[in-house]
């Protein structure tokens, strides 16, 4: 009887609203040197933003465009399914909310979320997938309180979620191409993310 194969962990990466940029790429390759099978789909179609006011054209349409870009990352968590046995979701600011979708919608794949500047709702079918969110500690665009009751609720439900908060950063700290970016908190939040997957995911 020959052996089994053995099993592999696989990463979705959800780029922020500047879309599948230089940042994104670098990174996907630096987890597939880790050993990870990686896939990044593209969100915008190849548009990519350098400013916010093209970030805010990319994602005018987010409402109206969201099931879309929904059935895009599913049929990706799908594709990737078929290469692996486990699959973890990085995702960064506006991919978060895609991510949390996806641990809602297939916890039997998903086994692990890890979302940059961002967490979801605990509503009633919030996932039970394990969460790790990175937070800014001077962010205009979330609100670390949320995220804290968030957390909270969460883990007393039993759920693994855990909320880093990373003192004198701003929203996209973990972005080399952006000034907000802190090499610093960056590494930080990369140990502990190499460390929360491993746990979910295996080495």
């Amino acid at each position: 009887m020959s052996e089994r194969a053995p099993s592999r962990a696989g990463l979705l990466l959800l780029h922020a609203w500047w879309g599948r940029n230089a940042d994104v790429l670098a990174r996907a390759e630096t987890l597939r040197r880790e050993g990870y099978t990686v896939d990044a789909p593209d969100l915008f179609g190849g548009r990519v933003a350098k400013t916010i006011d093209e970030a805010k054209a990319l994602t005018a349409g987010e409402q109206e465009n969201e099931a879309k870009l929904t059935k895009t990352v599913d049929e990706a968590v799908g594709a990737l399914g078929q290469k692996v046995d486990r699959i973890g979701i990085v995702a960064w600011s506006f991919g978060v909310w895609y991510a949390w979708k996806m641990g809602i919608a297939h916890p039997d794949k998903v086994r692990a979320l890890t979302l940059f500047y961002g967490i979801g709702p605990n509503e009633p079918d919030a996932p039970t997938t394990p969460v790790l969110a990175h937070y800014a500690e001077q962010d205009e665009f979330e609100d670390i309180g949320f995220a804290r009751k968030v957390e909270k609720e969460m883990r007393a439900a039993g759920n693994d979620v855990r909320v880093e908060l990373y003192p004198g950063t701003k929203h996209w700290f973990d972005e080399p191409s952006r000034p907000e970016f802190d090499k610093n908190a960056s590494a930080l939040a990369w140990q502990r993310t190499g460390a929360f997957l491993r746990e979910h995911l295996g080495s």
